[in-house]
């Protein structure tokens, strides 16, 4: 009975050790073939990741293939990110997702989703009236996602990575595999591409 004791007592340290760790640990427990580590790992990145996804046009029940698909091969190549160099864990976390995104429209030669409605701006079943100024805040959010799914692929991805999942231009720039520089005028490129694509949408109402 004590042994069983002490058992749990160190499982549960270990579990607290992995929640503690930082996303560069996660990713080496997950290289030695720890499970509990790609838990934490899950558990720590499920909204990011799926938030990523649907951003970058996936919908319904492909976003949800999607993201497993994401969380099976970092969780299987995880051993790859030791051998990165000066790049961080959570950008290479952004490039492998971001990657197989592009690979699987590129494959499907398929288009992003244009009319979904973005996951953070979804309050379903809320029973409070909206003001003008949410529900005018709410039409401009969804013209930028229709104009944001028309652009090319890595106009579309810069423009997730930094202005939606809040990188900065050194980790949008690992996670795509670009320079400083080169994000600097893609961005640049990227915005002017948009704000075109808003006004299109706006004379088109």
């Amino acid at each position: 009975m004590i042994m069983q004791n002490v058992e749990q007592i160190e499982t549960a340290k270990v579990q607290h050790d992995y929640a503690a760790a930082a996303d560069s640990e996660l990713l080496q427990y997950m290289a030695d073939g720890q499970d509990a580590a790609f838990e934490v790992f899950a558990a720590r990145y499920l909204q990011a990741l799926n938030r990523l996804v649907y951003r970058l046009g996936f919908n319904g029940s492909e976003s949800e293939d999607m993201l497993q698909d994401i969380l099976v091969h970092i969780w299987q190549k995880a051993h790859l990110w030791t051998r990165q160099d000066g790049i961080t864990a959570r950008a290479w976390i952004y490039r492998v997702a971001t990657n197989l995104c592009i690979d699987v429209q590129r494959k499907n030669k398929r288009q992003p989703v244009q009319n979904a409605i973005d996951i953070d701006m979804t309050h379903a079943g809320e029973d409070n009236v909206r003001t003008d100024a949410q529900a005018e805040a709410s039409e401009r959010e969804d013209r930028i996602k229709v104009a944001l799914a028309k652009l090319p692929e890595r106009n579309r991805t810069v423009l997730v990575m930094v202005y939606y999942e809040e990188m900065s231009n050194k980790e949008a720039a690992d996670a795509m595999g670009v320079s400083v520089k080169a994000i600097e005028a893609l961005l640049v490129r990227s915005r002017k591409m948009l704000r075109k694509h808003i006004k299109d949408e706006e004379v088109l109402l």
